[in-house]
């Protein structure tokens, strides 16, 4: 890998991890979004819903959280969820890469 493909996946990360660490704090705690949609969408009346969930895997940290840790366990969650996919993507790219040698 290039030194400049090396200062820019640095850079990136830092970035990313940045991020990780203010989301907790900005992000709103009562979202309007999916789980927001699917309330409004399959609601029947009086307050209750239809919604058949069938788990296939449980999530390791489900809403981005680890409950012991409150705020730190988010910002962990989010840090781990950012070196996994750049671990994933940097494996891609190296196959890629492989493919056309």
């Amino acid at each position: 890998m290039e030194r400049k493909n090396i200062i820019l996946i640095v850079v990136v990360v830092i970035i990313c991890i940045a991020i990780c660490c203010l989301s907790p704090f900005i992000a709103s705690s009562n979202p309007d979004g999916l789980e927001k949609t699917v309330e409004d969408v399959s609601s029947v009346g009086n307050g209750q819903y239809n919604i058949q969930e069938k788990t296939v895997i449980e999530s390791p940290f489900a809403d981005y959280t680890f409950e012991p840790l409150g705020k730190i366990g988010e910002i962990i969650a989010l840090i781990i969820g950012v070196i996994i996919v750049l671990i994933i993507g940097i494996g891609i790219g190296k196959l890629l890469e492989n493919k056309k040698k």
